[in-house]
């Protein structure tokens, strides 16, 4: 039985207008990867971003905009939790003992999906969008930031 945190999670995730969210989000909550490790989410994200004609790049890049120009940045983590899993849902998670616990898989999703839109309708606004799928927020055990 799917619990009614997730199914609200679900209902809001397929409702929104870019097609395939609902498909990137339960790929997120199927395959989580812990804080460091998230290489199948990053390349996820950046291939949906690629997709939308937007320019990608992995590690620390600084970005120049043109004097004046508005820059807004939009972030969602990307780690998931040492938790197991027990919420019953169709697409649980494949790996064992993690699971995205704190909602970073809805979380990216709906940075993806702004970043869509907001790539398809670039025509109706100015400035430069600088959106981050930010890796190991949560350090892993023993590790001190």
């Amino acid at each position: 039985m799917t619990s009614t945190a997730a199914r609200t999670a679900l209902d809001l995730t397929a409702d929104l207008p870019v097609p395939d969210l609902e498909d990137l989000y339960r790929d997120l909550h199927r395959h989580p990867e812990l804080s460091g490790q998230a290489n199948h989410t990053a390349a996820q994200f950046a291939e949906r971003l690629g997709k939308a004609g937007c320019d990608t790049a992995q590690g620390h890049r600084r970005h120049r905009s043109r004097r004046g120009a508005a820059v807004v940045l939009l972030r969602a983590d990307m780690d998931a939790l040492p938790v197991q899993e027990a919420t019953g849902l169709p697409y649980v998670s494949e790996t064992p003992g993690v699971m995205p616990a704190c909602g970073h898989d809805l979380h990216l999703t709906w940075l993806t999906g702004a970043a869509q839109e907001l790539a398809a309708g670039r025509d109706a606004w100015s400035g430069t969008l600088v959106v981050v799928g930010q890796p190991a927020k949560k350090p892993a055990a023993g590790r001190r930031r």
